[in-house]
């Protein structure tokens, strides 16, 4: 199929997928919804944390090899990333709960596992080369944003907890939702030597999953306004991630944009 049907033909189905209802193993009515997401989340945020440090360390070390040696290590980094996305699909969205049972929140499960599945078929069939080149100074505006969702400094009951030790310890790396801005960020730094699909497909899900938190905002329980604020860095980012191929269009070469159609 041509690239450019191919490409909406893939968002399509992605938005169709992340409107897929939760299964349970306890029968519920739909209203309750967000009681039940919100049971696999607690469970889930919590089960992984033990991996956190050895995700951020890594992470860290990656960032800096990347900066070093380029492309020369691109294949470990998509490796890595499309680990990280298919490990928060399963991970992070499958519980069994107190209440429910066994809770399969699909909407998020089988869009994140696409994306992995994207990345990991970067990894067989390399198009991000990851060239830092000097940019103009407005395309750094998401480093800030990177490092609040790496920091992710909130505590257990969702209100503020700037300890450094969260840089270590926080839910980067195990959850979704602060570990996806660093990886469309590094994208957006390196546009336009990017795989467009990848970079497309991870932004919309990201988008569209970090606009479902802000209305949770308003309906689900116990949601605060410190954590829909954790979650800015992945709506701003996810949305820049779409929109960049117009926001820099005039700085990219004629024959590279010839090559992303």
């Amino acid at each position: 199929m041509n690239e450019s049907r191919k490409t909406p033909l893939v968002l399509v189905i992605l938005l169709i997928c992340i409107f897929l209802p939760t299964f349970a193993a306890v029968p519920f009515p739909q209203q309750d919804s967000t009681l039940v997401i919100k049971d696999v989340l607690i469970q889930t945020s919590a089960a992984y944390l033990w991996l956190s440090p050895v995700i951020h360390v890594a992470t860290v070390v990656l960032l800096i090899a990347l900066y070093r040696y380029g492309s020369k290590i691109g294949r470990v980094a998509d490796a890595f990333f499309g680990i990280l996305f298919l490990f928060f699909a399963f991970s992070n969205h499958i519980a069994v709960t107190e209440n429910y049972g066994l809770t399969v929140i699909t909407s998020n499960l089988v869009p994140i596992s696409i994306v992995g599945l994207f990345w990991m078929w970067e990894v067989y069939r390399p198009h991000n080369e990851y060239t830092f080149e000097r940019l103009p100074a407005w395309r750094y505006w998401v480093l800030p944003f990177v490092f609040l969702a790496f920091w992710s400094p909130i505590n257990a009951s969702l209100s503020p907890d700037f300890n450094p030790l969260l840089l270590l310890t926080s839910s980067f790396g195990v959850m979704y939702c602060p570990t996806t801005p660093l990886i469309i960020a590094i994208l957006t730094l390196i546009y336009p030597k990017v795989n467009m699909l990848v970079l497309r497909t991870t932004s919309l899900v990201g988008l569209v999953i970090g606009l479902f938190n802000t209305m949770s905002f308003f309906i689900m329980p116990g949601y605060t306004l410190w954590n829909l604020i954790l979650h800015t860095p992945l709506i701003f980012i996810s949305a820049y991630g779409l929109l960049i191929p117009i926001l820099v269009k005039k700085n990219v070469p004629l024959e590279t944009l010839q090559k992303e159609k």
